[in-house]
């Protein structure tokens, strides 16, 4: 009977899971993708991906790149109607998170474990920014992955997207909602040249994470151990920007100059 139900759970799962794999191969022959040292994902998972947040199109980008089943948690906002829910789940693979009503995420949480215990290679995504980011520089992280990734014992890897067309900014009307932004940011990254920066994990019970901390129940040791894997996760992606920057400045300049011809640069 178990074997039944798990055979039925992954022909479910398969149908279910069509409409992305045929959108995110379809929309990959038309960008093109260079991910540096991939290497640094692991085969057989689990793992934290943790991700800048350029455009709402970052979910589909790193699906196509990384070549994992990989779930992302994403602003309860951008699940409302029934097109965008539709949207985020089957095409985005994301699961909603409540800012506000933090009691509706034990449904999310319920859902994320489930999907965890069911699956060898587990792999979350989460953007530590929180919100969009179109400043050009990478904004102070919160601490939800680091916090994530201490009480599962899960690495994290930092993955820096360079070189995307950002699209439509809050400030207009078609990029005040994200799925719609995101939708945007697709059409306007076709044939763009993205970067896809890979860091090393960062192992949450590292030396060099708790060596001064040898109290793991204490509240004020919990949250210094927390405060280390995030600045731990910050100094890579420093590291990771720097890096990017000093390989593709030239193609930056010259993006630049083809998106003014274009009349790309929508968000000012």
């Amino acid at each position: 009977m178990i074997k039944v139900k798990s055979l039925l759970n992954k022909v479910a799962n398969f149908f279910y899971n069509i409409p992305r794999i045929l959108f995110i191969n379809f929309y990959k022959l038309f960008i093109r993708l260079r991910v540096f040292n991939i290497k640094n994902i692991p085969e057989n998972g689990p793992a934290i991906l943790a991700i800048n947040h350029v455009t709402g199109a970052d979910p589909i980008i790193i699906l196509g790149a990384i070549k994992k089943q990989i779930y992302f948690l994403a602003e309860s906002e951008n699940f409302k109607s029934r097109f965008t829910n539709f949207f985020m789940r089957r095409f985005a693979s994301s699961i909603p998170i409540f800012k506000k009503q933090f009691m509706k995420n034990i449904k999310s949480f319920k859902e994320l474990f489930t999907i965890s215990a069911n699956k060898k290679k587990f792999f979350l995504g989460i953007f530590p920014e929180g919100d969009l980011n179109k400043i050009g520089k990478l904004k102070k992280f919160h601490k939800g992955a680091a916090y994530f990734s201490y009480k599962t014992k899960i690495p994290i890897i930092p993955i820096y997207v360079h070189n995307l067309r950002k699209g439509p900014s809050k400030k207009r009307w078609v990029g005040r909602n994200n799925v719609t932004e995101g939708i945007i940011a697709l059409f306007i990254n076709i044939f763009k040249k993205i970067n896809i920066f890979v860091g090393d994990p960062i192992d949450p019970i590292a030396e060099n994470i708790i060596e001064d901390f040898k109290e793991l129940k204490d509240k004020k040791t919990y949250r210094e151990i927390v405060q280390n894997i995030n600045k731990a996760l910050e100094d890579e992606f420093l590291e990771l920007e720097a890096e990017a920057k000093k390989l593709f400045e030239e193609d930056e300049i010259l993006d630049d100059i083809e998106e003014e011809e274009d009349g790309y640069l929508i968000n000012p």
